[in-house]
């Protein structure tokens, strides 16, 4: 990944007003909007933390960090429906009823703490803003989907 990408999606998610901003482009589904947003606080901050001296803020990278950013921001929304649906399931039928992993043992081997399926999408809701890096790969998207119909099944 690109640094100046990087950092620039650091500043946006670290700046509430400019976060708000891009939403409500994005949500209305104007995506020229939210570049010229955030291409207007880049030309309007002063001496932001991430931009070199004399370093010029390219329309590709603003379209780039608004992609992005558009991305892990569907994801986040989708997870967050996903966890709102397993809890409704839960609430609905038991929370016995959760599907969960193999989780950490204790040394005469029993399970001590078993991971849920509802940890586990928190968890990602978490990677997904708090660690630009990391992004659901082909095998979570499954595992979110097989999810999706399991705890939608029961309305």
């Amino acid at each position: 990944m690109d640094i100046k990408q990087d950092e620039l999606l650091k500043v946006v998610y670290t700046t509430p007003t400019l976060k708000d901003q891009l939403d409500d482009h994005l949500d209305s589904g104007s995506k020229i909007n939210a570049i010229k947003e955030l291409k207007g606080y880049c030309e309007t901050s002063d001496n932001p933390d991430w931009l070199e001296n004399g370093t010029r803020v390219s329309l590709r990278l603003l379209k780039d960090v608004v992609d992005r950013y558009g991305i892990r921001r569907t994801i986040q929304i989708k997870l967050t429906k996903l966890s709102e649906q397993i809890e409704l399931y839960c609430n609905a039928v038991g929370y016995d009823q959760m599907g969960s992993r193999k989780g950490t043992k204790s040394k005469d081997g029993l399970y001590v703490h078993k991971y849920t399926d509802y940890e586990l999408i928190e968890d990602h809701i978490g990677f997904i803003v708090n660690n630009l890096q990391w992004s659901p790969g082909h095998n979570e998207y499954k595992e979110y989907n097989r999810m999706w119909k399991k705890y939608s099944a029961f309305k």
